[in-house]
């Protein structure tokens, strides 16, 4: 299979640098820390899924006695994430068939990564899969971009800049499947001139209530929903805190 993300690896920091966006890992690393103190876990194993270039998992990776996971299906994403940091075992799996052998304290999966999963039999693999890697009353934190936020962004074109780069996104959503497609035309720098590319990618929102169900199926209480982030006084972006269940 083609690696999805070939074309962006080397620009995905460059997008991930938007000072909204550095606001955004400060958040997640304070959800887990306070989700951690709330069960009185001392997260010794962390596993962050759909990994990217590393930029959810390398801070966990102080202390010598935490050992931190990265997961990605993307080869490009991990060979970057692996020029960044030796202190985090990166691995290269699709998450719908994840195989890890460890007992792990705590797992994320963060900036909306389960949107991409289209189906909802895949995601609710991947809720079985993490919940086979946690031990009883481990933590799984992840989030959601929302129905609402996947329609909007249909009716908005914009225009950004990711270091030298520019891109146009262009977005369409189905109501019937609810499925969002992004398309973003990327004019990438090469020395006076500009390469075109056009990079596509889709989300798929979920409700919380089927979350719910595919989360206690998968052995999870689903602890908290939060929401991170509002437009025109409606959710965008839902943070979820999941525990699994001590059997």
């Amino acid at each position: 299979m083609r690696d999805p993300y070939v074309q962006l690896a080397q620009r995905y920091d460059a997008m991930a640098a938007a000072p909204g966006i550095r606001v955004l890992y400060r958040e997640f690393r304070r959800a887990l820390t306070a989700a951690a103190a709330t069960h009185r876990i001392r997260p010794r194993v962390i596993v962050d899924l759909a990994c990217g270039t590393g930029n959810t998992a390398i801070p966990w990776a102080g202390p010598r006695s935490r050992t931190v996971i990265g997961v990605d299906v993307s080869e490009a994403m991990l060979r970057v994430a692996r020029g960044k940091s030796r202190r985090v075992r990166w691995l290269r799996q699709d998450l719908t068939d994840l195989t890890l052998d460890v007992s792990a304290d705590a797992a994320t999966c963060h900036f909306d990564a389960l949107n991409h999963i289209l189906d909802a039999k895949d995601l609710g693999r991947i809720f079985t899969n993490t919940s086979r890697l946690l031990r009883p009353g481990g933590l799984f934190l992840f989030d959601l971009n929302t129905r609402f936020f996947l329609e909007w962004l249909s009716t908005s074109e914009k225009l950004f800049h990711a270091g030298p780069d520019v891109f146009f996104a262009s977005n369409a959503f189905d109501p019937r499947t609810g499925i969002a497609t992004f398309n973003q035309l990327w004019f990438v720098k090469h020395g006076q001139r500009y390469r075109k590319m056009l990079v596509t990618v889709k989300e798929r929102s979920f409700e919380d209530a089927d979350l719910r169900a595919m989360l206690r199926s998968a052995g999870f209480h689903l602890e908290r929903i939060s929401v991170m982030r509002r437009l025109k006084g409606r959710p965008v972006r839902k943070l979820y805190v999941a525990v699994k269940r001590r059997e």
